[in-house]
């Protein structure tokens, strides 16, 4: 049988594979062989764990936004498959941004309508990253302006959490802190990027409102998303005092993922946010409060070694129901890319009393 573009891996000859690289490309195997859809482009949402036919079902935005970034890096061969399924997204009426549910065929179903901002953030940063490796001038032209759309709607450095189809309604006024987590990634991407075109007036503001949401969130104990946020706003602003909001942010998430009640839940998504949140601290040479050792600890619970890829949640190897989904394997699998990627900096600025979380 011969191999598919993502079985294989470019190395210098002698050197020996590391254990992420071992994990994201048996994510990547998994996600090419059981949910790439061949046949009508993009991804199928989930498929067994076992492997097989994908679970029927709709196709949603962030499914193939997640695969467009993750195998960009770690598959480019099969980009061009994910990358139909984004473009089948697009609103085909002239409207602004992504549709967001649709049937296997790229009909678009009525919930699919609205327009969620940090998902819109994800599409329009998957299509950017999309259109450097097609060299598709109209895709990138199309990405910042979806971009510079999104981050038009934010006031006082928030954002709403939805619009409408035209974008002239607000679908929730309640500010939200992981649009704006979202909108942060994204102008972190566009800065790795080099694009120039992406507007970034509101980026104090935005990580000023993010910190203090951060600080007022209900949940027991941070959110990596936000973590990994703010990381990235301390390194595009070169600013201590957001530094020392995204330590304190990631010592309280790192402290309630090592507790009791965290440590055995740590699903695929907050074990990859986690990691890349860790790494971009580091690389500014800033303690990541125990983060990349939680979250490798979690991502190696939570990898399949008889059947490849990643399970949604600890506990579900030897589950005969249980399913594996396509955003898993992109989220995982680019995180554990990224994250080696980015080097360790002995060269951070003080983040001065952000050992205490509680303050």
């Amino acid at each position: 049988m011969s191999q598919s573009p993502s079985d294989r891996t470019e190395r210098p000859p002698g050197r020996r594979t590391s254990q992420p690289e071992l994990l994201r490309h048996s994510a990547m195997r998994w996600l090419a062989h059981h949910l790439l859809d061949r046949r009508e482009g993009g991804v199928h949402r989930a498929a067994p764990a076992a492997g097989g036919s994908p679970i029927s079902g709709h196709k949603h935005l962030t499914d193939q936004s997640a695969a467009v970034l993750a195998l960009a890096d770690n598959a480019p061969e099969e980009l061009p498959i994910a990358l139909q399924g984004l473009q089948a997204l697009l609103d085909r009426d002239g409207r602004p941004g992504f549709s967001e549910v649709a049937d296997r065929s790229w009909r678009v179903r009525p919930e699919g309508r609205a327009r969620t901002l940090r998902h819109q953030f994800h599409a329009a940063t998957a299509l950017l990253v999309g259109s450097r490796f097609t060299a598709d001038p109209v895709a990138r032209v199309r990405a910042v302006d979806l971009l510079n759309r999104c981050l038009g709607t934010c006031r006082d450095g928030a954002f709403p959490g939805a619009l409408s189809e035209d974008w002239k309604r607000t679908g929730d006024d309640a500010p939200s802190p992981l649009t704006a987590a979202a909108a942060l990634r994204a102008l972190a991407i566009a800065d790795a990027l080099g694009e120039s075109d992406v507007d970034t007036e509101q980026l104090p503001r935005m990580a000023t409102a993010l910190g203090r949401a951060a600080r007022e969130l209900p949940t027991p104990g941070g959110e990596p998303r936000i973590a990994l946020a703010l990381a990235h706003a301390a390194r595009l602003l070169e600013s201590a005092e957001h530094a020392d909001a995204a330590h304190r942010t990631m010592a309280v998430t790192v402290r309630h993922f090592t507790s009791r009640e965290g440590a055995s839940g740590i699903s695929g998504g907050d074990a990859a946010h986690l990691l890349l949140a860790g790494a971009v601290l580091r690389s500014r040479g800033h303690d990541d409060c125990g983060a990349t050792a939680v979250s490798r600890a979690a991502i190696d619970r939570l990898a399949d070694r008889r059947h490849g890829g990643f399970h949604t949640v600890p506990g579900q190897a030897g589950d005969a129901s249980a399913v594996k989904y396509a955003q898993v394997q992109s989220v995982l699998a680019g995180a554990l890319c990224a994250a080696s990627a980015l080097p360790t900096s002995h060269q951070g600025w003080p983040v001065e009393g952000a050992r205490d979380a509680d303050e």
